[in-house]
């Protein structure tokens, strides 16, 4: 109601993903030609691939063979880290050998930790999880992974998806908000439904015995960022579209 209200005083509306343009056309009635939609760029230099797989040296992963699966974000419930690691629990549960290299990382800290401690725990796996806690270097905990795991329950437009992505990494992600629009099924990633933790288990298992498929993704993900999500497309079309208003 209230972004109704205000609705005639704003002359254009920007929309960051396709999922915010429809509930600004349908939810609150904003004509198409009003809406300029302009997604989040990422900082392609500060996030991007490193040769190999450099390890954390604080990480409890540093194997050879070891397929480090991880994802980064607050501790809370619309993450939903708990099926991620329940999920990660069934592949160990079900892979038999394929799944004996997956190693699981969380970086972030929130009121979901004793929780998730809890669940790892009960699980019985808590020799193949490491709760990173809060980190200052997303860039090098990136880097440190085969492959990006993002479960939540709802998004917009994800920055860690972007960041993932610009690292050179295969994205695993649930199908809700923006994600779908970042994510390419079967080329830059897979897209599964939230709460599935079988279908995220499945997910885990293909890509823990498929190198290739992690590599060919990766680069494919972040040849997307290079293409359409680099923070310098982004402030051009910023600008563009203020200049754009100065000059109507």
């Amino acid at each position: 109601l209230i972004r109704r209200l205000y609705r005639p005083f704003v002359s254009r509306y920007v929309a960051l993903s396709g999922h915010i343009e429809r509930y600004l056309i349908e939810g609150v009635g904003v004509a198409p030609w009003r809406i300029e939609r302009v997604c989040n760029g990422v900082d392609s230099a500060r996030f991007s691939p490193a040769p190999g797989r450099p390890n954390l040296r604080e990480s409890p992963f540093q194997s050879v063979g070891e397929v480090v699966v991880g994802t980064v974000g607050r501790l809370q419930a619309v993450k939903d880290q708990l099926t991620l690691v329940r999920a990660f629990a069934r592949a160990i549960e079900k892979g038999g050998d394929a799944a004996a290299p997956l190693r699981l990382v969380i970086a972030g800290d929130g009121p979901l930790r004793r929780e998730l401690e809890a669940e790892i725990a009960r699980t019985g796996v808590g020799d193949r999880i490491w709760l990173a806690g809060e980190r200052r270097d997303v860039p090098d905990v990136m880097r440190s992974l085969d492959v990006f795991v993002l479960p939540s329950q709802s998004e917009g437009i994800s920055n860690t998806i972007l960041e993932a992505m610009a690292c050179g990494l295969p994205v695993i992600a649930t199908a809700v908000g923006g994600n779908g629009e970042l994510v390419v099924q079967d080329e830059t990633g897979s897209l599964v439904p939230p709460l599935d933790t079988e279908a995220l288990a499945d997910a885990l298992l293909r890509y823990a015995a498929d190198p290739v498929l992690r590599i060919e993704q990766g680069r494919a993900g972040r040849a997307r960022i290079e293409a359409g999500f680099s923070l310098d497309r982004m402030i051009e079309r910023y600008a563009t579209l203020y200049q754009s208003q100065l000059d109507a």
